[in-house]
């Protein structure tokens, strides 16, 4: 083979080896997703009394346009839409709850797609939601207590405690499973007590005392509140003379309980 035909070969050769190799192509873009952020303005709410803020901001920013605030409640698997609001100018946004029932519960903030953008959650955030309960109303161990509506000072009370046989020592308890934090009640003779006639009560949790109380007629501590941070059972012990005849009320009992 003469130099000539040499270099015309290797050039054939190049140029089909170029052609095996497949233009570079640039990889689709990937569409952004919103980033959100989330914070509560409290770990623990009060249901019917607190409202939890939901804070935090979206980027980018998506000024005007529909954040959504989900929640789950216990071990729910499903969250569920309670609200939502629009993203103001700087990427910031405000969500609201009023919580109405008690338990844990977590919230997250969802920015739906738009504009190109995917859809973005925030990281959830717990709360803790405790509930005002009645406590005449849950099953007790009791001697010669009895729930009642009862009369203290002319002003009634309902879902109230009262003792039954006077000149009897009476006991009451609850077993509450160290899911409350507090108790509130009032504590007096009740108006159907002889004059005269006396009593006294005391209230205890897992046998430490909370509360002791003497009271006659026209003594009246009223709404009382108890730390129960931590009690298994509480305990509520009465007594009362006999002659003159006396009655001790516990009016309207709660407790502040989660579930």
């Amino acid at each position: 083979m003469n130099r000539i035909t040499a270099l015309a070969a290797a050039a054939a050769l190049t140029a089909g080896s170029l052609a095996l190799v497949a233009p570079a192509t640039a990889a689709p873009a990937k569409a952004k997703t919103y980033t959100v952020t989330a914070k509560a303005n409290i770990e623990v709410a009060v249901a019917k009394e607190d409202t939890v803020k939901v804070r935090g901001r979206v980027t980018p920013k998506a000024a005007g346009e529909k954040v959504v605030l989900q929640q789950r409640v216990g071990n729910k698997k499903k969250w569920t839409v309670t609200g939502s609001a629009k993203v103001k100018k700087n990427g910031t946004y405000v969500l609201t709850d009023k919580p109405s029932t008690p338990g844990s519960r977590e919230y997250r903030v969802l920015k739906p797609a738009s504009k190109g953008i995917k859809k973005g959650f925030s990281k959830s955030v717990g709360v803790e939601v405790y509930r005002w309960e009645k406590l005449a109303y849950r099953t007790p161990v009791a001697t010669n207590f009895a729930p009642a509506g009862i009369t203290v000072g002319t002003e009634y009370y309902g879902a109230s405690l009262a003792t039954t046989t006077a000149g009897t020592p009476s006991t009451i308890e609850y077993t509450l499973g160290r899911k409350c934090t507090s108790m509130r009640a009032t504590f007096a003779l009740t108006d159907a007590s002889e004059s005269g006639s006396s009593g006294a009560v005391t209230v205890s949790a897992d046998g430490s005392t909370l509360a002791s109380h003497s009271l006659s007629v026209g003594t009246i501590v009223a709404d009382e509140l108890f730390d129960l941070t931590g009690a298994f059972r509480i305990k509520i012990d009465a007594t009362t003379s006999a002659t003159p005849a006396a009655t001790v009320g516990v009016g309207t009992p709660e407790v502040l309980c989660t579930r």
